[in-house]
């Protein structure tokens, strides 16, 4: 989330100094057994949408010299899986 946030205030994006305390805050009371939808894609074998997530936050981190190294790495993880299974 810090790297979101870094890259979204270097593309001029107004957020709270409290921004991610308080998403931190709102996914805490999220269920145990909550997924995320592209968790749910990836089981399901779908296409998913890193590239535009996690995916473009790296490009737009690497092209403005800021570091991203976790979501650079969850990208190329998530990268053999981009147009679904291939089961």
């Amino acid at each position: 989330m810090r790297e979101t946030v870094a890259v979204a205030r270097s593309q001029h994006v107004v957020l709270t100094d409290d921004f991610i305390a308080r998403q931190l805050r709102a996914l805490d009371a999220l269920p145990a057994e909550m997924r995320s939808s592209m968790l749910n894609d990836l089981v399901a074998g779908h296409r998913l949408e890193a590239p535009w997530l996690c995916g473009r936050v790296a490009q737009i981190a690497a092209s403005m010299g800021i570091a991203a190294p976790v979501n650079a790495t969850v990208y190329a993880a998530l990268k053999p899986y981009l147009s679904g299974a291939t089961h």
